[in-house]
């Protein structure tokens, strides 16, 4: 792929981010691997969530709002540049995003904007990105799990028609592999619903995995935590109440080679449409 070699490009990634110092590693590593594949752009990172803004600091390296690094690039002179979502829908922090591109694209009676500026998709964007990542899921199951044994991912949620993504998911998934479920930690279909759905398909043994872009406090608490422990109203603990033997596996999905592609080719076209300096 050729890139332009030029101070006024760049990339900013853009992550809903987590409190957990761990977490971190998953953007890192994107970092890393969009300055392999784009060295001749600046490549900065920013997290959306202001909550996790806040327990983190401002002197944090990956603790800043997409606004201010927008806003600094401006100042700096960077003139085109590539913004890439690694949420998972669009759902409400993915909408701010969107937002915050337009309000600083240069036009009329605009000042301190960029001359292009273009937003990559999150990871379920569109139709073809659902059907995509359904497909990309199966590559990266457990693979402990027997053939009788289920797979429950867990999603964030989110308010409005973006929640849909889920159900959309749900779809496709039990389309290629009837056992393997999606359900969502603050919007519906929930944990109850999911049990109930488990119950149908005369399962005992559940393997749950997030569909979250790194392992944090959703991953290890609301997820995988255990009853003796904070987790005790986790989804783990919920399935063993209801009489199912669960195995977390906590791994982001930022952190499956195969599912952070699917990121980097978003954001492959954001940079292609940016078009020559």
């Amino acid at each position: 792929m050729q890139t332009p070699h030029s101070t006024d490009t760049a990339i900013l990634l853009a992550a809903f981010g987590s409190r957990l110092p761990d977490a971190s590693g998953a953007l890192e590593r994107m970092r890393q691997r969009t300055c392999e594949l784009y060295p001749g752009f600046r490549v900065e990172t920013a997290l959306t969530s202001g909550t996790v803004r806040r327990h983190k600091g401002p002197l944090s390296r990956h603790g800043r709002s997409p606004e201010d690094i927008l806003k600094g690039l401006a100042r700096d002179g960077v003139r085109r540049l590539a913004v890439q979502s690694l949420h998972v829908i669009p759902g409400a922090e993915y909408q701010s995003l969107e937002r915050l591109v337009e309000a600083m694209r240069a036009g009329p009676g605009r000042s301190g904007g960029f001359e292009r500026i273009e937003l990559g998709r999150p990871l379920l964007g569109n139709r073809a990105d659902i059907r995509r990542v359904a497909l990309t899921i199966l590559t990266v199951l457990p693979p402990e799990r027997a053939p009788n044994e289920a797979v429950l991912l867990m999603g964030h949620g989110t308010r409005g028609r973006a929640n849909g993504v889920y159900q959309d998911l749900a779809d496709e998934l039990r389309a290629l592999d009837p056992l393997v479920l999606i359900g969502a930690l603050e919007s519906e279909p929930g944990l109850a619903a999911k049990v109930d759905e488990l119950r149908a398909l005369s399962t005992r043994r559940v393997h749950l995995m997030p569909l979250l872009f790194a392992r944090g406090v959703h991953a290890l608490r609301d997820m995988a935590g255990d009853m003796a422990g904070e987790g005790t109203n986790s989804w783990q603990a919920g399935l063993a109440t209801a009489g199912f033997s669960c195995i977390s596996h906590v791994k982001g999905a930022g952190e499956h080679e195969a599912l952070a592609g699917i990121w980097l080719e978003h954001l492959e076209e954001a940079v292609a449409r940016l078009g020559a300096p």
